[in-house]
């Protein structure tokens, strides 16, 4: 099993959260996200991502069933969509969500988008903890002012904001404002949604290392220190994206992609159309 498999970050409520885990965006596809759910398990994953919106929690029930894995050691997080963001639409989301992933709990569970009834939705999430059915509450995509607005109307500190985050888009201001709230940073999106591949100082810094251009991405996160859960359809690159353990970026390196110019590629959370 490859070592970073093992490696974790605390979660401020002393919680462990894998640092690599497996993305399933878009896997829709019965037999390809059975495939890669059986390789990602197989292969070491403990951190699998997914959310009500992927359409994809049944089909990863019934491959982890055909998985060896003690329940203790696997990470499974979801996010509640932001159709069911109404305080009692959200609890029903929270039991559809245990139900479709045939879990008596979850491990991790974000509110995707900050819409208009975010604090809503999240003292549901609250109420979860409370029950047993989370173990740990977070938020995706939230700026600076809803991270603020949040802390000021929880009760439950989020452990965790999932956000895009890449060389193309470093999005300092929101990494500060979790790291001085102790609240751990995670990329979706490290690999630019295959515009990696483009970026001639990427590709100028797999050239030198004889990686690719999405394994420079991870290992620039990896050594920010931010979460990261690549997601692929191809099996084989569920091993190629754990495989940033044998080179290091070097501070020059890191100031070549810091001359990458800036762009969001997914969706402006404060212009976002819910």
């Amino acid at each position: 099993m490859n070592k970073l498999l093992n490696e974790t970050y605390t979660m401020n409520n002393g919680l462990k959260i894998p640092k690599i885990g497996l993305g399933t965006y878009k896997l829709t596809n019965e037999e390809e996200c059975m495939d890669v759910i059986k390789t990602a398990i197989k292969a070491g994953y403990k951190l699998i991502d997914t959310a009500k919106i992927y359409d994809n929690h049944k089909t990863i029930a019934k491959a982890l069933k055909q998985c060896e894995y003690k329940r203790e050691e696997l990470f499974i997080t979801s996010k509640i969509w932001n159709s069911d963001h109404k305080y009692e639409d959200a609890k029903k989301s929270i039991d559809n969500i245990l139900k479709e992933l045939d879990l008596e709990y979850i491990d991790l569970l974000l509110i995707h988008w900050p819409t208009e009834y975010r604090l809503e939705c999240y003292k549901a999430m609250e109420e979860a903890v409370d029950e047993g059915k989370v173990k740990s509450i977070g938020i995706s995509n939230f700026q600076k002012n809803h991270i603020e607005e949040l802390l000021n109307n929880c009760r439950i500190k989020p452990v965790v904001n999932q956000f895009e985050l890449h060389p193309a888009l470093k999005n300092l201001e929101v990494v500060e404002t979790c790291k001085n709230n102790d609240i751990l940073v995670e990329s979706w999106g490290t690999m630019i949604r295959g515009k990696c591949f483009d970026i001639e100082q990427i590709k100028e810094l797999a050239k030198k290392y004889n990686k690719s251009e999405a394994q420079v991405c991870l290992r620039w996160a990896y050594q920010l220190n931010y979460i990261v859960i690549p997601k692929t359809s191809k099996p084989s690159r569920v091993l190629d994206n754990i495989n940033i353990s044998d080179f290091k970026l070097t501070n020059d390196d890191m100031e070549l992609l810091n001359k990458i110019e800036q762009f969001r590629d997914g969706p402006d959370p404060d212009n976002f159309n819910f």
